[in-house]
């Protein structure tokens, strides 16, 4: 997703500065407040005398943790505020890239932390650069491996002056209240320390690191859902209590409570045939789209909805949301499988996008018998090369990208893409020599 874009307010959604008594009562929720009391309780195992054992204990509280943090910051990101939101909206918390982020800020720490010891031997200037741009590009770094999940990303300064400069000034004052926080949370174990009894100086000061951290993950989660529309963030748009209904004037509240009456009293078809004019006046308008294309499910029509469903997904691929056109495809083969899209470049660029979900198997399913299906196509080769990079480097098929990538060359040898698939066979053919 793209993290470049010029600086504007997104409309109708409230500045995080205004809601910072709400940042202070998110992990008095039941749900992390209960996460945080078992984590800290969980700090008394380290007073059992076995060797390391205290290691371990506090390393697996802090991935915990921050895996937490995370996915809290994630589901502020799309706009949903509050726990209850989560289930009420259906929020996915399937999401196997996120168990890694821990690791991956744990790098980014010491990555950074790694160049600044090389700075201050180098002493002067050096260290001072690198200390301002190690504080203050940290914040930027913690949000773009929520946005992208990846590590070089976080430590693309590049991507981090992407992210400051679309957020602009209100950056600054973002990082001045978690500096704030952080330093609230040293004074208040400095406070504790000598008041309280020492067996329980762990879990009590474990509980106020925790307390201070999701304060600071949920606000920076919301800065991204405050500047969602610049840092290509898509957020979720049943939260219109919030101002973030995207999409056309027809879509606002009073269709929305129109629509909601057709079809509490029966009349799906009136609502459908509403939703059919909304979306063809508004034929770029995702939400018009969506709720078309959620009414049609609701209907007997299956024609019209696997015929919506294929332009219904084009949109979404011309709009860059890869994520949702996948959910879309998937939905649609188990509803009915059958489901095929009929534009080559449309088939592909959701094989890639699929790819970089992770999912190779669906990844290759999409192409697969594709130059049958489309004996002219001018994307065969681009095809061909897909497969082959999918199945070598994600799958450690090496054979079978080798044939495809003799095929490649022998049916194509002046296509541009045959320069990238010489260089991949001669990397295959050397490994195939070593091994």
């Amino acid at each position: 997703m793209s993290l470049s874009a010029q600086h504007q307010e997104a409309p109708g959604i409230q500045p995080f500065w205004q809601r910072l008594p709400r940042f202070f009562m998110y992990p008095l929720h039941l749900e992390p407040l209960l996460y945080m009391l078992f984590l800290s309780l969980a700090t008394l195992i380290a007073f059992i005398p076995i060797p390391l054992l205290p290691l371990f204990v506090f390393l697996g509280i802090a991935l915990s943790f921050i895996r937490y943090a995370y996915k809290i910051m994630d589901q502020t990101a799309t706009g949903l505020l509050t726990p209850d939101q989560y289930e009420s909206y259906g929020y996915d918390d399937d999401d196997s890239e996120r168990k890694s982020l821990p690791y991956k800020l744990f790098g980014v720490f010491f990555v950074m932390s790694f160049v600044i010891g090389l700075a201050d031997r180098a002493g002067g200037l050096f260290l001072g650069a690198a200390l301002i741009y190690g504080i203050l590009s940290m914040p930027a770094a913690v949000m773009i491996l929520a946005i992208t999940r990846s590590f070089w990303a976080a430590l693309n300064p590049l991507a981090v002056f992407q992210v400051i400069t679309a957020i602009g000034v209100p950056y600054l004052g973002l990082f001045a209240f978690l500096s704030l926080l952080s330093a609230s949370s040293g004074a208040l174990q400095s406070i504790l320390i000598e008041r309280i009894p020492l067996w329980t100086q762990r879990p009590v000061f474990t509980f106020i690191i925790m307390y201070f951290t999701l304060i600071m993950f949920n606000m920076m989660g919301y800065v991204i859902y405050q500047y969602h529309h610049l840092l290509g963030v898509r957020v979720n748009n049943s939260n219109e209590g919030n101002g973030v209904r995207e999409g056309s004037n027809a879509a606002g509240k009073d269709g929305g409570n129109s629509y909601a009456e057709l079809i509490a009293s029966g009349q799906i078809n009136k609502a459908l045939e509403m939703a059919y004019e909304e979306q063809r006046a508004n034929a770029e308008d995702v939400t018009a789209n969506e709720r078309y294309y959620k009414l049609l499910l609701l209907s007997e029509h299956k024609e019209r909805l696997l015929a919506h469903a294929r332009s219904y997904l084009a949109l979404l691929l011309k709009k860059d949301l890869t994520a949702d056109a996948l959910a879309l495809y998937s939905a649609m083969r188990e509803r009915a499988p059958d489901f095929e899209l009929k534009e080559p470049a449309e088939l592909l660029q959701l094989a890639r996008s699929a790819r970089q979900k992770r999912d190779h198997a669906l990844a290759l399913s999409l192409v697969k018998g594709f130059d049958k299906r489309f004996p002219e196509s001018k994307e065969i080769p681009a095809v061909y090369f897909f497969a082959a990079q999918t199945l070598s480097e994600n799958l450690r098929k090496d054979v079978m990208a080798r044939q495809i990538l003799m095929t490649l060359l022998k049916r194509y040898p002046s296509h541009p893409v045959s320069d990238e698939a010489r260089k991949l066979l001669n990397s295959l053919d050397k490994l195939a020599a070593l091994s």
